[in-house]
């Protein structure tokens, strides 16, 4: 039998377009996932479409690069639709318009810039909208309008610039209770932003170039604020006790890696529903005596790695704190009988961590038997005898008076130095 070179090249472009197609397989008639095939695909009919018992979608991390219109077309139960992980570059006006029931979108991890206005016109029912890890640098106004019962919005890492983004994009979107701004340049945002939500439950800012707190996110109405995260900026300092008074309902503040070296001693006393602070990796060298006082849920706060020299009971009087972390600062000793005395002024201290620091070995020693007679945890694995923990004279007692600090400290930093380059010879 005579083989053709045209025959020969029609089996290598179906081969080709074989290898290529992902492979899909359907769980209860009802969800189809599909794994990718040996090289780029481009999404078209046929694949996963006209079947009106799907409701669920996954093609993640199959090298689709482009899709084409009726892609999706008789998939009458879509509700949830996972395109992360391609290499989808950019989305045809129309080309998700047949799946009406559509209620979960990710498309994380692809390489979108923009999206044509009236791309969500059709999915009026969409909840859940996830486009972290894109290269987003654009939102037109009206994009999000359709979208009146989106509840969660992920843009982190993407390349949008506050300063550009229209006041009114999340106008007709009042409902959205969590919304993910981490890893993009929210400096200069507009202050009204967020000026139509409802009922904002979670704000992450995380790593979003932010000099001080902005306005768009301490708004009277984001009262139903449970969780602000504002870590990783370069937040400089808390001085306007007003900051945070709108937010009745915040119960965790994350104010980790910024720079804050000064906090007004009355700008968390309006949290009194505040459970947790997190402050750690910054550069306070002082707590105003009042700074966490009185604050009736507040059970954990976190300083770690700052550079605290002395943190008084007082800090914490008339709180239920059950978790403070103090590890990584300059202190030298605390206060007598510390933990007790944190209970009973209204603590409820049941971890402390507290090393490394520059401790005096006398005070340390008391800490360390309180902490055990009180059955409180802490960071024991720390004390293995491979590594210096505090310094002494030859004079075995805790001075718990300031003007000796700098003497330990510097007595610690040597014994540090010493014993890293013995462990490096």
């Amino acid at each position: 039998m005579m083989v053709t070179y045209t025959t020969v090249a029609v089996l290598i472009t179906i081969f080709a377009i074989a290898e290529a197609k992902p492979k899909c397989k359907t769980f209860s008639q009802k969800d189809v996932v599909c794994t990718a095939g040996k090289t780029d695909y481009q999404l078209v009919r046929g694949l996963v479409s006209d079947n009106n018992k799907t409701t669920g979608i996954t093609l993640r991390a199959c090298r689709i690069y482009d899709i084409e219109y009726e892609s999706f077309n008789d998939l009458n139960s879509l509700s949830y639709l996972d395109l992360s992980q391609n290499k989808i570059q950019n989305l045809k006006l129309g080309v998700i318009d047949e799946p009406k029931q559509l209620s979960y979108l990710n498309l994380s991890y692809n390489q979108l810039t923009e999206f044509p206005l009236g791309l969500f016109d059709q999915v009026t029912k969409l909840d859940l909208l996830d486009l972290r890890g894109n290269k987003i640098n654009k939102l037109e106004l009206g994009i999000f309008d359709p979208l009146t019962k989106l509840n969660f919005v992920d843009l982190s890492s993407n390349a949008l610039v506050g300063k550009d983004l229209n006041p009114y994009i999340f106008d007709q979107s009042p409902h959205i209770t969590f919304i993910d701004f981490s890893r993009n340049n929210m400096e200069g945002s507009p202050d009204n932003l967020l000026h139509a939500f409802q009922s904002l439950q979670i704000l992450n800012l995380d790593r979003c170039f932010l000099k001080e707190v902005p306005s768009f996110a301490t708004k009277p109405n984001l009262g139903t604020m449970k969780h602000l995260i504002l870590s990783t900026n370069q937040i400089s300092k808390l001085d306007n006790p007003a900051t945070f008074v709108n937010l009745d309902s915040l119960e965790l503040l994350d104010l980790t890696a910024n720079v804050i070296e000064t906090i007004n001693p009355n700008i968390f006393s309006p949290l009194k529903n505040l459970q947790k602070v997190d402050l750690k990796n910054n550069i306070m060298k002082t707590i105003p005596d009042d700074l966490f006082r009185n604050m009736p849920k507040l059970i954990s706060v976190d300083l770690y790695g700052n550079q605290l020299e002395e943190v008084s009971v007082n800090v914490f009087r008339g709180s239920p704190l059950k978790n403070l972390n103090l590890s990584s600062n300059r202190i030298t000793y605390l206060q007598d009988n510390f933990c007790l005395e944190l209970r009973n002024s209204g603590g409820k201290i049941k971890k402390f961590l507290f090393d490394p620091n520059p401790w005096q070995c006398a005070c340390l020693h008391d800490l360390l038997k309180e902490v055990k007679r009180l059955g409180i945890e802490y960071n024991k694995g720390k004390y293995d005898g491979k590594r210096p923990v505090c310094v002494t004279t030859a004079e075995f007692n805790c001075k718990r008076q300031q003007n000796f600090n700098e003497m330990y400290i510097d007595m610690f930093n040597d014994v540090k130095e010493i014993h890293r380059n013995s462990r490096s010879a």
